[in-house]
């Protein structure tokens, strides 16, 4: 991970968070999963009155629809492309398992929880990301392979009837719809909350659009990774992190560990 140095040439002011490919996939993502639900849940709840007003302001429900499959395509090339990255990093031995849980996820859990009762007198410390950030990538994959894979079947469903029996299809159609409601669910609920509307955020973290991150909300989110680029051990780390700033050695290394 690269160091910006902004003012000064001791500590960085700002890390490198996010590549620029990474920023891209999530806008796309962004972008295409917004205009999927725009398109989608007016098609699953078509007897509302908002419903067919958005589809009529969309230009009637076949341009709808086509607007929805374009989208769609779109999301699936953008899962394929983000399948075969992590393969390339994996063949490459680039692969850093970020993004895998583990059991400091759980630990971290429970002690968020301690923290929030008033029993912990402070929080986990994270590194890249923390558990919640793994749970949310995770329900992303998993709810893209199920949104996927069920509307292929609706897109073919005389080629899927060939092979399953013809009950597949509306199942197909009630799975689709129902990943749908909850993926926006949690979007809204979780994710913009979380990375936007939190009172540490508000009024959004620009991270994920800009790369960079503040040295001040490195330390406090992410106090293990910087610790680790700073060459500071935990135990001093954890000597020195009362939620106030950290002096730690000035020399920034440079070893890229690319996210998922």
């Amino acid at each position: 991970m690269k160091a910006m140095h902004q003012g000064s040439t001791k500590e960085p002011e700002y890390f490198v968070r996010f590549s620029l490919s990474q920023r891209a996939e999530h806008l796309l993502m962004m972008i295409s999963f917004t205009a999927l639900v725009v398109t989608g849940l007016p098609q699953k709840f078509f007897g509302s009155s908002i419903s067919q007003a958005i589809i009529l302001a969309l230009g009637g429900i076949e341009t709808t629809r086509l607007i929805h499959r374009g989208f769609a395509i779109v999301f699936c090339l953008e899962a394929v492309y983000h399948a075969a990255y992590i393969g390339w990093l994996i063949a490459t031995g680039r692969f850093a398992p970020s993004m895998i849980p583990g059991k400091k996820d759980v630990s971290d859990a429970f002690k968020s929880l301690k923290y929030c009762l008033g029993i912990s007198p402070r929080p986990p410390l994270f590194d890249r990301f923390d558990y919640r950030q793994k749970f949310e990538y995770w329900g992303v994959v998993m709810g893209g392979v199920i949104v996927i894979v069920t509307g292929l079947m609706l897109m073919f469903p005389a080629q899927v009837t060939q092979l399953l029996p013809g009950a597949f299809v509306p199942a197909a159609k009630e799975m689709h719809g129902g990943e749908a409601i909850l993926a926006f669910s949690v979007i809204v609920v979780w994710h913009m909350y979380g990375a936007h509307f939190n009172p540490m955020h508000f009024p959004g973290d620009l991270t994920i659009f800009t790369g960079k991150i503040r040295r001040e909300q490195m330390i406090e989110e992410h106090p293990l990774e910087y610790a680790r680029i700073m060459g500071i051990p935990q135990e001093e780390l954890e000597k020195q992190l009362g939620h106030q700033e950290i002096h730690g050695a000035h020399h920034i290394a440079d070893p890229r560990s690319p996210a998922q």
